[in-house]
């Protein structure tokens, strides 16, 4: 298999990518053919934590996706997702109380099984707001299957609902990053609601989904999935602490609540270790959380995003917060700078 620089940390566990190569019989393709093609060690797959590095992932995607050039494989796999065959994470998320709770902890538990993508949901007083991106190289290196990714995530979350709720649960409106393709596009037929293109990756519902609750949920197997998950995240993720909550706060923001308490507690730690720990790292959490939303506004000012939105985004509570933010950091206003 050949490699591409800077996505060599990227993977999905063989779990969850053994759930994509059961999914090729809905396309009339044959999975051992596929691992052969690709000349991938059928061993690999034999451990469900055994990591499937992201050259893989998208080499496979691309190969499924040519031998079905007529097919929206992403959709189709997504909207046929087998979810109980998640493994580890729908421990987790099958335990919870309520769809909030799954909500809340998803981005923090997700990176245990797949670091090609960042998951965040936030919530205003109306919607709930479901995001997700995919990693910048790795959509670079693999542009074909980065839309495949990001389409399937629509069906999985609406999968993934009605499995632990009973409820089918349609979405306000969605936003999908790639143009519109026919009059009407398969995607709008699929998710039965107003789809917005060319647009940042989004899903958004009415709020009052996160009161709805999990139908089996145990709050006793729930501390023993998280632990297990925990268990794996450190094992796996041997990063600084600091590389820790930057990945934290990415997959988190936008949201108003990204104080140091908050992020301590999902952490599993004080404030006061957490606190000790950066600075054993010669940083600070603030600096952290600057450091992102800095690297951020750069990128959403090229990309032609309205201030009001990039506050939103940035977690701002509002625009003139933003702008003092900005003019500190870049010496001048966001208005000037978008003239560049």
């Amino acid at each position: 298999m050949s490699n591409h620089a800077n996505i060599d940390n990227m993977y999905l566990t063989a779990g969850t990518f053994n759930i994509i190569l059961r999914q090729v019989s809905l396309l009339g393709l044959d999975e051992a053919d596929i691992l052969s093609a690709l000349n991938i060690d059928s061993s690999l797959l034999d451990k469900t934590t055994n990591k499937v590095d992201a050259n893989i992932v998208g080499q496979s995607i691309e190969y499924i996706a040519s031998q079905k050039p007529n097919i929206r494989i992403g959709l189709k796999m997504g909207f046929n997702f087998p979810v109980s065959i998640m493994g580890i994470i729908l421990n987790v998320y099958q335990n919870c109380y309520t769809l909030k709770d799954v909500f809340d902890k998803s981005p923090v538990y997700a990176p245990a099984v797949n670091t090609i993508c960042l998951f965040s949901n936030y919530s205003d007083e109306r919607y709930l707001y479901h995001s997700m991106k995919v990693a910048d190289n790795f959509s670079k290196n693999y542009p074909i299957a980065t839309r495949h990714i990001y389409e399937s995530q629509f069906g999985i979350i609406l999968q993934l609902i009605y499995a632990l709720t009973g409820k089918h649960i349609t979405p306000i409106l969605v936003h999908s990053p790639y143009k519109q393709e026919n009059t009407p596009d398969v995607l709008k037929t699929f998710l039965q609601c107003p789809v917005q293109y060319g647009k940042p990756f989004l899903m958004m519902f009415d709020k009052e989904i996160l009161n709805t609750r999990i139908i089996n949920a145990n709050c006793e197997m729930l501390l023993i999935a998280e632990r297990l998950i925990s268990q794996l995240l450190n094992k796996e993720q041997k990063q600084s602490v600091s590389s820790i909550v930057r990945n934290y706060i990415l997959q988190t923001i936008p949201g108003i609540n990204l104080c140091l308490k908050n992020v301590a507690r999902d952490l599993n730690m004080s404030e006061r270790t957490l606190q000790r720990k950066l600075l054993a790292e010669n940083t600070t959490y603030q600096t952290i959380l600057n450091g992102v939303r800095i690297e951020l506004a750069n990128k959403y000012l090229k990309e032609h995003i309205s201030l009001v939105e990039i506050s939103f985004l940035l977690g701002f509570e509002s625009q003139s917060a933003f702008n003092k933010f900005f003019k500190k950091h870049f010496g001048q206003k966001p208005t000037k700078y978008k003239e560049k």
